[in-house]
């Protein structure tokens, strides 16, 4: 008898555990969270890479981000000549956008009676997409940046770190992430 009482209070303990839900408390955590966040800067290549020459590499970073009752705005690329954060900036990337082309990229003029068409230039590209979440005010962002190396001064040889600073829609709110000793050139 005692095993059968044994037995039928571990079926109820064990069914009051995990019959349970526990909501997350919205109101009370979304005025805690940063209004927007820069939480990852990377890239999946193998180093060194070559920044001239027909053989010269393009750059995909990929970086994390968190928005709560924001959207997005500009986002700027530092190049920072060195391996500190000290690192005086070689050059900087700039999108109006997080989706888009950089300010240096020029977009196709179509040929009139008069002029051929150009084809459109595009220098440096940047993507973000939203992912999935259960905070209803809260946006994570998944996103990438093509650079081309050739294009942004650098000299063979060297280590160089970058600066990430995302805005969001009005300017008024930024989140910075330093990636030091981030890349190398040959």
């Amino acid at each position: 008898m005692r095993k059968y009482i044994n037995i039928v209070l571990a079926a109820l303990v064990t069914l009051t555990m995990f019959s349970c839900t526990k909501e997350a408390d919205v109101a009370g955590i979304e005025p805690k969270l940063p209004a927007i966040q820069l939480s990852s800067l990377g890239y999946q290549q193998v180093g060194p890479f070559v920044i001239s020459g027909n053989t010269a590499n393009t750059l995909l970073l990929n970086f994390g981000a968190t928005l709560t009752n924001q959207e997005t705005g500009a986002f700027k690329l530092e190049i920072l000549d060195g391996t500190t954060a000290a690192s005086a900036v070689l050059t900087t990337v700039n999108f109006a956008s997080w989706n888009g082309n950089d300010a240096t990229s020029t977009p196709a003029i179509p040929a009139t009676e008069t002029t051929p068409a150009k084809p459109a230039v595009v220098v440096h590209t940047i993507t973000a997409t939203p992912q999935e979440t259960t905070y209803p005010n809260t946006t994570v962002m998944a996103g990438t940046i093509l650079l081309k190396l050739n294009s942004l001064g650098l000299t063979a040889g060297k280590t160089y770190s970058v600066k990430a600073t995302a805005y969001n829609k009005d300017g008024s709110k930024n989140s910075v992430f330093t990636a030091l000793s981030f890349f190398k050139t040959i």
